[in-house]
């Protein structure tokens, strides 16, 4: 039971009226044949709901539509409670945002560009994702003293929603974060006198309210505040996008310490995690005999010293073979094993695909041990990652690629992908920026010395893939302990 604070429920301007609490808003408008409802908050905001109604003067069995402009708790789960006492009551919300809801299904899917009409009040729903995926903002018209004023609340304002943390935890796509910044852009467009808002903090309702008391001038209409507060929006996430790619960077251990132990093998991954490498990635093939293994080459020749490929081998006839760095040696390791010994530890695992159909076989394996959250499936082929998002779509994928073009981009868009991962050279923050502007995360490849290390972990990237994982780490804290990060 969540102890919501209240407020007096209060009328803002024309036939818009204030109701929620100061956790949740919802907001009624009064349109002459039936009240709309903006958001139903909590599943305990909607007795008080009911109850503010009542104080001024409304009856909840007068409601005959209740808009979401996002699936979120604080939006939604008053609505099955409400609706029990308001029987001719219409919902409406983005069908993409099903997921999140809990207790009633929407009568209406919410498509850009419809508009509700109800009495005297017609509402102009614009799709602005980001926040969610089906976040929806609302645009009407309200006349105070025979003037006549836009009113309009931005569907999904919140950016905390959109750190790597969070969205990994509610399996929310990377790409909401350019959603997010195209919302922005197309929302600036518009002209309003009266901002809405989502949450009591993001137009100051309570502020407002005690200035009504004090002033003639309505402070709900300032046709400047909207424009401000899309601009403040803005400005937030690409301040988290940057905090996360520092304090939640992620250092790759190539094949795990490859520089130093056979790569690909136990001994590789545990000298990684050892030197304090957060990340480990790998590669994944299939034996003759349909054993997923990880292994980098096509042939074998370069590691173990044998002939032919992997999958001319049974994994039994594998293991008769060693993977040798010098005078280190060790056996190939199935990524059943690998996961075992590393899906629930506090790391990210990059898993590269290196043939194709072991797409399914991959994912399958990846879900089984409850690694989904861990792990990002990779691949040079942009077919691999594309067949397995559409086989599981909750993994995230990322795409290897020497030169990541425009056109490239708009592909990986297309098909959902999470990452880009460029090789070390052709990074910069310009780069960096404009990849996160669309919403991608940006792991790095192909890091060949210090030098370039350097230069690519100040350039802003999330994550790096290195061979030398203590050499990035020694520099990490080297510029944490400057005060550079």
């Amino acid at each position: 039971m969540r102890n919501l604070t209240r407020m007096t429920p209060f009328r803002m301007i024309g036939n818009l009226y204030f109701l929620g609490t100061r956790e949740a808003s919802t907001h009624l408008i009064d349109t002459g044949d039936g009240l709309i409802l903006i958001d139903t908050g909590y599943e305990e905001n909607a007795d008080i709901i009911v109850e503010n109604m009542e104080t001024l003067g409304f009856d909840i069995r007068d409601v005959k539509i209740i808009l979401h402009s996002h699936g979120h708790a604080d939006h939604t789960w008053g609505t099955p409670r409400l609706l029990e006492l308001a029987p001719y009551a219409k919902t409406y919300l983005s069908f993409c945002d099903l997921k999140y809801i809990s207790g009633f299904t929407p009568d209406y899917d919410i498509n850009d560009g419809d508009v509700i009409t109800l009495g005297n009040t017609s509402v102009y729903c614009m799709f602005t994702p980001g926040h969610t995926e089906g976040s929806v903002s609302f645009f009407f018209d309200v006349v105070e003293d025979g003037v006549t004023y836009r009113a309009a609340m931005f569907g999904g304002a919140g950016t905390n929603q959109l750190k790597i943390a969070y969205m990994n935890r509610r399996e929310v796509p990377y790409l909401c974060r350019g959603l997010f910044f195209d919302s922005i852009e197309r929302l600036l467009n518009e002209h309003v006198d009266v901002f809405v808002g989502n949450h009591i903090g993001h137009n100051r309702t309570p502020e407002k309210y005690e200035r009504m008391k004090d002033t003639q001038k309505n402070p709900f209409i300032d046709p400047e505040e909207w424009a401000k507060f899309l601009l403040k929006s803005r400005g937030a996430l690409k301040r988290a996008m940057i905090n996360d790619s520092r304090d939640g960077f992620v250092t790759y251990a190539h094949r795990g310490a490859s520089e130093y132990c056979p790569e690909n093998t136990m001994m590789s991954f545990y000298v990684g995690e050892y030197m304090g490498a957060n990340g480990i990635e790998t590669d994944v093939q299939r034996t003759k005999d349909g054993v997923l293994v990880l292994f980098h080459d096509s042939t074998l020749e370069r590691v173990t010293g044998e002939s032919g490929a992997v999958g001319d081998y049974t994994y039994e006839q594998l293991l008769e073979f060693s993977v040798k760095n010098g005078e280190r040696s060790d056996k190939i390791v199935t990524l059943n094993d690998f996961l075992t010994h590393f899906a629930h530890k506090n790391m990210t695992l990059a898993i590269e695909l290196k043939c194709a159909g072991i797409e399914k076989d991959v994912a399958d394996l990846i879900i089984a041990h409850g690694a989904q959250h861990e792990c990002m499936v990779t691949s040079f082929k942009l077919e691999y990652i594309k067949n397995i998002k559409e086989y599981a779509p909750s993994l995230r994928i990322g795409y290897l690629c020497p030169s990541i073009t425009d056109e490239v981009i708009e592909e990986l868009v297309d098909i959902g992908a999470d990452e880009v991962c460029p090789i070390g050279r052709e990074v910069t923050s310009e780069r960096v920026e404009a990849w996160h502007r669309r919403g991608f995360n940006v792991r790095a490849y192909g890091i060949g010395n210090e030098e370039i290390m350097k230069a690519v972990y100040d350039a802003g990237v999330d994550g790096m893939t290195v061979n030398f994982p203590d050499l990035l780490i020694k520099y990490i804290e080297e510029k944490r302990t400057e005060g550079g990060q």
